[in-house]
């Protein structure tokens, strides 16, 4: 379903052409009637010789009301541009074309109203005039109908028109992502709450659930109208009314977006390409300058942050960040206005092509290439632009605020990975140049502590994850895996390693190492602890490490340490004197060993951890016996 809107002058007849068309009066307010003029957004439709129905959007043509005219063309397809026989071009129409070309609509049809009142040759006069001022622009070759609404002149061609229009008009695309912007609140008695705007995006159906930004309420879909019909659903591209359940009207208002899908992500900062209306001579665009800012139904002031600050020419297109005062939910590919408040003037427009960006200046060139990779909205680009900007994404939440869908999104992702353009891990798309970087940022982390524990093997996992919390747990450790796939790492029972390392050990270290194994060895019946041993050696710490590393002394608790040939050997004594007689008790432990209590408790202890017996009250058995 196609929506046209009026642009024009005011008083050059765009409401009496509407009725003339529809037979709807678009002139709503009391004060409409009363003043003659049209204040606010109207809304009428139309049904084509075809059958089809198509939405048509009065806008006021009064110079003070421009604000309501952007609302209401942001949410048409294509533009009746409305030009009085008498008057010609006039301040508000060249204004509003203005905005019909910013806005990016490349559909219209002229007409000239009112041709009843002026004769042939000034008609033909004023048809080259609007033709010279179209040339370079892409209604250039739109048709051009003659009308009287007080003479029913034109109104049938017109209609036939709109009919062939919109044969070359693409619908609206259903990417799964609804929503609607928001231009009229009502209550209707008995039904409740009632909210008007343009569906885009998506399918809305009822009794859904929908989220209303930026207030994050959910609300339930009551019921559905579109051109006084009710339906079970509403499609992408057409005028919808929902009447919704839990919610008063005094909650929402014009500028409210109303959303069927999540997560839902907004930002403040939105960087843009900006183009500027030509041949301002009352205007200079200067950094930092405030704006009014207008997208869809939502008007908001919004600072300026210019890519640069020399070469301020009015006509130049230019690369912006737009400072806004609250959260927006807008997506790549929008299009909006902006205009100078006092004395109100519409100054440009542009496109949003990142619609969640951090607070920047542009000091840094990445933030211009990161634009101009992606200025033309390709699928593609937009992917790989996103991952060199995010570094990493949940697969579930990227490119969420993105004009295409999320199956589009993901048949792009696999074929860049089959090209080896992006890396995917586990939830996550990894960007392919920092994925990299982390790699090589591990390995060098490796190589910085072996410079500082040269006896070191390996270290444990949490010893190198600190290094990298900016990256999440999961995404990490598939990181790992991955550098242990390609042989760069070993990566073993929560330990990582670089494999051609071997432990290098000085004649110093040597000497230390010789001394510890030398007392261990000699004290069998009375070994030393990790404590006496550092208070004894200095340094000895990391010898020890690097002892119980090689296997060369075992650990009990309590920090004791025995010889590795010691502890096999009375393991062995224990073992073979419980095969013989089943059980043993502390007692019988320290006449085999000679070892005080001190010592045989955590020996005992050691062996029930390694499976080899087990305690019940205060005796022990071979394990393997009770089983």
């Amino acid at each position: 379903m196609f929506v046209f809107g009026t642009a024009g002058h005011i008083d050059h007849g765009k409401t009496a052409l509407i009725y003339a068309l529809t037979g709807i009066d678009a002139d709503r307010l009391p004060e409409e009637k009363e003043r003659g003029m049209t204040i606010d957004l109207g809304f009428a439709w139309l049904e084509l010789p075809s059958g089809e129905k198509v939405g048509i959007v009065d806008v006021p043509g009064h110079e003070n009301l421009v604000k309501n005219m952007i609302v209401g063309a942001s949410g048409i397809d294509a533009a009746i541009l409305v030009v009085d026989a008498h008057e010609g071009w006039m301040p508000q129409t060249e204004e509003h074309f203005q905005i019909i070309e910013l806005l990016n609509i490349k559909y219209g049809i002229i007409t000239i109203t009112k041709v009843d009142l002026v004769d042939q040759n000034q008609l033909a006069l004023m048809e080259n005039r609007i033709r010279e001022r179209l040339k370079d622009t892409s209604f250039h070759n739109a048709p051009l109908v003659r009308v009287s609404t007080l003479k029913n002149i034109g109104i049938e061609q017109l209609k036939l028109e709109i009919q062939k229009l919109i044969s070359q008009m693409k619908a609206k695309r259903d990417i799964q992502k609804p929503r609607l912007c928001v231009d009229r609140v009502f209550n209707i008695k008995g039904s409740g709450t009632v909210v008007t705007g343009r569906l885009t995006g998506g399918t809305l159906s009822l009794n859904q659930e929908v989220v209303i930004f930026p207030s994050y309420r959910k609300v339930r879909i009551r019921n559905i109208e579109t051109y006084k019909e009710k339906l079970a659903e509403a499609y992408p591209g057409s005028r919808v009314a929902l009447n919704l359940a839990g919610v008063k009207k005094e909650e929402l208002k014009r500028g409210d977006v109303i959303l069927g899908y999540e997560p839902i992500k907004a930002s403040r900062y939105i960087d843009v390409k900006l183009k500027l209306i030509p041949n301002l001579t009352r205007f200079t665009l200067k950094n930092g300058l405030t704006l009014d800012f207008i997208w869809q139904t939502k008007e908001l002031p919004a600072q300026i942050i210019l890519a640069k600050e020399e070469g301020e020419k009015p006509e130049e297109e230019r690369y912006a960040q737009i400072r806004l005062k609250e959260s927006l939910t807008t997506f790549i590919g929008d299009y909006f206005i902006l205009r100078r408040p006092t004395p109100p003037l519409t100054v440009g427009g542009g496109i949003i092509l990142d619609p969640l960006a951090e607070k920047h200046s542009f000091l840094e060139q990445h933030y211009l290439d990161f634009l101009i990779a992606r200025e033309n909205l390709a699928i593609d680009n937009l992917v790989i632009s996103e991952l060199k900007k995010e570094k990493f994404c949940l697969v579930q939440d990227f490119l969420i605020n993105s004009p295409y869908a999320f199956s589009e999104i993901t048949n792009t992702v696999e074929i860049l990975e089959q090209k080896g353009k992006l890396i995917k891990a586990e939830w996550w798309l990894v960007d392919k140049g920092y994925w990299s970087q982390q790699k090589n940022s591990i390995i060098e982390l490796l190589r910085a502590e072996y410079q500082k524990f040269p006896l070191e093997k390996s270290f444990q996992l949490n010893q190198i994850q600190p290094h990298f919390k900016h990256i999440p747990p999961r995404l990490f450790f598939a990181l790992l895996q991955q550098l242990a796939k390609e042989g760069e790492i070993v990566f073993q029972e929560g330990k990582i390693s670089l494999p051609s390392y071997q432990p290098v050990i000085s004649a110093q270290k040597q000497e230390m190492i010789d001394r510890i194994l030398w007392s261990l060895k000699n004290n069998p019946n009375n070994p030393p602890t990790e404590k006496f041993l550092s208070e004894t050696y200095q340094g000895s710490q990391e010898i020890v490490k690097y002892l119980l590393q090689e296997k060369l002394i075992v650990k009990l608790t309590d920090g004791i340490l025995m010889e590795k040939e010691n502890f096999q050997r009375m393991k062995e004594q224990i073992v073979e004197y419980l095969k013989v007689h089943k059980s043993i008790t502390l007692e019988e432990v320290r006449n085999i060993l000679g070892m005080s209590r001190k010592y045989m408790i955590p020996f005992l202890e050691r062996l029930d951890q390694e499976g080899i017996t087990i305690r019940q009250e205060n005796k022990r058995f071979l394990k393997c016996i009770l089983l």
